[in-house]
């Protein structure tokens, strides 16, 4: 049995307390309702460029950085990173440290402290991150969500250098007052906890407030589009990827079990068929994303340029498969099991802070017996109506060895 503590103070801090049996650490995570999603174009990065900024442990300050050097040598470990919709702060200490912990979470938050030298010194380092995953898989994933959606989801995490250096002092300490507000703030703690934590959140942040939010609504928009980045090699990358069900969906588990089937691993049918039967790919995968408001499925190969239209060609066969027939009942099993233990394993993980914060995110509690209840209610022919998602209408690609001509003469292929 799970049993969660969840509430919201009334400044509109929502908390989720998760014990887990057999813990030994205790893992605070605080996700704030702010990332890219709060972006417009000619400021994107900024979110980024904030968590280095206030999360970094090298520019904390006065009785923050204080605190956390007291916290550091209890062990005591801290990180941070930016996301489409959210930012994270997550610190893991000993049970005995949870109270230090959550104090110097709530000054941190509470006190959001910019630099005129910490931006500029984070900046460098940022600029530095955007160049270096310039050839990294990262950056690929960025163009496959900047090839499907509209601004800001389809903008980068980390923006663009030129962005990045035009963003000044009091553009960043007007991020930091609008992203670090109670009502924007869900804290997550799981491990060796008990309910009797909600007295230190309310300690801390019970007396916390915030001017009220005004959120400007963007709708998210999909427009999918080709991306072709020529080079003069024989390799080619082709990435593939549809408008999906978001978190919340309830064809999200079916859409996840497909996409698995589909791309997900060497049994899957894209890797068994491009690779294993046909020989026309090095590597074949698939899979899905999902955020709180959006998301998509994706499929992707590495082959030899000449290989490109018949790999297409048949992976679009494999698609048209799926489509018109559902997959055997023992195929639909394995893969749909092999998602309810991982949901069941990320319940004995640091992890499970993660998971549990990104549907707190959506007003949800997540409960990992649930999900694997749910993966495990899907049927052949709800993984039939998922594959349903792959529209060449609204498909998007990205060619990494291909320019855009190139790319529009594959649609011609499944024309």
């Amino acid at each position: 049995m799970e049993l969660y503590t969840t509430g919201y103070l009334d400044n509109g801090l929502g908390f989720l307390i998760a014990p887990r049996p057999g813990a030994h650490l205790v893992h605070l995570a605080a996700y704030l309702d702010h990332g890219v999603k709060d972006e417009h174009e000619a400021e994107n990065g900024i979110s980024h460029l904030l968590e280095h900024l206030l999360f970094n442990p090298n520019n904390l300050t006065g009785t923050q950085g204080k605190q956390w050097e007291a916290l550091a040598k209890s062990g005591a470990r801290m990180e941070a990173w930016t996301g489409k919709e959210h930012t994270r702060l997550g610190l893991s200490c000993l049970p005995r440290d949870l109270p230090r912990v959550m104090a110097f979470v709530a000054d941190v938050l509470r006190n959001p402290k910019v630099t005129k030298q910490a931006l500029e010194h984070e900046r460098k380092i940022v600029l530095d991150e955007i160049h270096r995953k310039r050839h990294r898989p990262e950056f690929l994933w960025t163009l496959v969500e900047e090839a499907l959606y509209a601004p800001p989801y389809g903008m980068s995490i980390l923006g663009s250098p030129e962005i990045v250096s035009g963003l000044n002092l009091k553009q960043m300490k007007q991020r930091a007052l609008d992203a670090c507000t109670p009502e924007r703030t869900r804290l997550v703690i799981a491990g060796k906890v008990d309910s009797a934590a909600v007295r230190l959140i309310e300690e801390h942040f019970e007396d916390w407030y915030a001017a009220p939010l005004h959120h400007e609504y963007r709708p998210v928009e999909i427009v999918p589009r080709l991306i072709g980045v020529p080079s003069r090699s024989e390799r080619v990358t082709l990435y593939l990827s549809f408008p999906g069900p978001a978190l919340g969906d309830p064809d999200r588990p079916a859409t996840e079990v497909f996409a698995a089937l589909l791309g997900g691993g060497l049994r899957s049918r894209m890797f068994q068929r491009l690779r294993e039967e046909l020989g026309l790919v090095y590597a074949a995968q698939g899979g899905s994303s999902h955020w709180r408001r959006s998301g998509y499925l994706f499929m992707a190969m590495d082959l030899a340029r000449d290989r490109v239209n018949e790999a297409f060609g048949q992976l679009s066969a494999l698609m048209r498969e799926l489509q018109t027939h559902p997959p055997d009942h023992d195929e639909t099993d394995e893969t749909r099991e092999s998602f309810a233990l991982r949901a069941l394993q990320e319940s004995e993980g640091p992890g499970l802070a993660t998971k549990l914060a990104q549907h707190w995110l959506n007003d949800e509690v997540y409960f990992p017996t649930r999900a694997a209840r749910m993966y495990r209610q899907v049927s052949a022919q709800d993984v039939q109506a998922a594959a349903g998602y792959l529209s060449t209408q609204q498909m998007a690609l990205v060619g990494i060895g291909m320019n855009d001509t190139e790319l529009a003469e594959l649609l011609e292929v499944v024309a």
